[in-house]
C-alpha cells in the first residue's frame, strides 16, 4: 500500500466505516453469546443481521481501495506531466465500465487536445525563427560590407551588434525547439564532466577578465554519460549569465562534488540574485528579470538549460548567496 493512499481522505473515511461496523459486529456476537444462548431464533437473527454488515464492510474497503488507487494513479500522471512538461503521457485506462475510467479518457483527450495546440504554436515559432534568419543574416553581411567600405561610419557597428543578438535568439529558440521536440539527435557517450568544465572556464576568461571579474574553479574527476555538445551549453550558459550579473571586480566560484550516487556542479555568483517572483519564472521562455532589462539577452538561456538538463535527468536548482546567485546542478552518476 503506498503513502499517498494511506494518507488519502477517503481512505481515512473508509477505514472510520469500517471500524464503526467491525464495532456492530462485535456487539451483535457478544449478545449471540451472552443473551441468546438458548434461544434459536435469536441466533438466527443476529447471524442474519451480522452477515449483511461484513459483506457491507468487505465491499467498502474493496471500493475504497479500487477508488483512491485509481485516483492517486491518475493524480501520479498528472504530477508527472507537470514536473517533466511531457504532454505525450497518458492516463492509464484499464477498463470501460466506471465513472473513473470514462473522466480518464476525457481527461486523455483533453491532452490531446492540448498537445496539438501548443505543437501548432511551435511549428509556428520555428517557421518564423527559419524564415527570419536568413533575411538577418544577409542584412548582417551587407552591413558588415557598408563598415568595411566605410570605416569611419560608428553607427553601423550598433546595428551589427542588434542583428547579431536577434539571429542568437532564433538559433536559441530553435535549438530549444529541437531538443524539447526530440528532433534533434543526441550523442549520448562516455565524456570527462571535468575537462569540459576548464574548457567552458577557458573559454570565458577573457570575458571574465575584461570585467575584472575573478573566477576560482574546484573540480574533481568525474565521467559522465551525455551529449557533450549540449552540456557544454549548460555549462557556458550559466557561466555567461554569471560574468553577466557578476559587478566589475566579483568574483563566481565553481565547485564539483562527487558522491556515490551523483556529482554536483555549483555556479556561484557575487551579483544582486533574483527576486521572489523571477525563482518561479526564470525558467520560462522569453523571460527576463525586470531589473535587469538593461543588460543583453534574450531570456532563453535558462529554457535552455533546464530542457537539456531534463533530456539527462538531470535536476538544477537556483538559491541566492550572500550576495548572488547560485546554480547547483545534481547529475546522477553512471560510472563509478
Amino acid at each position: 500500500m503506498t503513502r499517498a493512499y494511506r494518507n488519502s481522505s477517503s481512505f481515512k473515511v473508509a477505514t472510520l466505516f469500517l471500524a464503526l461496523l467491525a464495532i456492530s459486529v462485535i456487539f451483535l456476537l457478544l449478545a449471540f453469546y451472552f443473551y441468546a444462548e438458548d434461544n434459536q431464533t435469536a441466533k438466527l437473527i443476529i447471524i442474519f443481521a451480522a452477515l449483511p454488515l461484513i459483506v457491507i464492510a468487505v465491499s467498502g474497503y474493496l471500493i475504497s481501495v479500487f477508488v483512491v488507487t485509481r485516483i492517486n494513479r491518475m493524480a501520479e500522471t498528472a504530477n508527472q506531466i507537470i514536473r517533466t512538461g511531457d504532454l505525450s503521457k497518458r492516463l492509464e485506462i484499464d477498463s470501460r465500465w466506471d465513472d473513473l475510467s470514462y473522466l480518464s479518457k476525457v481527461l486523455n483527450d483533453m491532452l490531446d487536445k492540448i498537445q496539438q495546440l501548443m505543437m501548432g504554436v511551435q511549428h509556428i515559432t520555428d517557421s518564423v525563427a527559419h524564415d527570419l534568419r536568413t533575411p538577418l543574416a544577409k542584412l548582417r553581411n551587407n552591413l558588415e560590407y557598408v563598415s568595411s567600405k566605410n570605416t569611419s561610419n560608428e553607427e553601423i557597428k550598433p546595428l551589427i551588434d542588434e542583428v547579431d543578438q536577434v539571429l542568437k535568439t532564433f538559433n536559441s529558440l530553435l535549438s530549444l525547439s529541437s531538443i524539447e521536440s526530440g528532433r534533434q539527435s543526441f550523442q549520448f557517450k562516455e565524456f570527462d564532466l571535468q575537462q569540459l568544465i576548464i574548457d567552458a572556464v577557458d573559454f570565458y576568461a577573457p570575458l571574465a577578465h575584461d570585467k575584472d571579474i575573478e573566477i576560482n574553479l574546484e573540480t574533481v574527476d568525474a565521467i559522465y554519460v551525455g551529449d557533450r555538445d549540449l552540456f557544454f551549453q549548460v555549462i557556458a550558459n550559466l557561466l555567461d549569465n554569471a560574468i553577466k550579473f557578476t559587478p566589475a571586480g566579483g568574483s563566481i566560484e565553481i565547485m564539483m562534488l562527487k558522491e556515490s550516487y551523483s556529482t554536483t556542479i555549483s555556479i556561484c555568483d557575487s551579483g544582486t540574485g533574483l527576486t521572489g517572483d523571477a525563482f518561479t519564472k526564470v525558467f520560462e521562455r522569453f523571460y527576463r528579470d525586470p531589473n535587469h532589462m538593461t543588460l543583453p539577452g534574450s531570456g532563453l538561456g535558462l529554457s535552455l538549460v533546464q530542457a537539456v538538463l531534463n533530456l539527462h535527468h538531470a535536476k538544477i536548482e537556483l538559491t541566492n548567496a550572500t550576495p548572488g546567485l547560485k546554480a547547483k546542478i545534481v547529475l546522477t552518476n553512471h560510472h563509478d
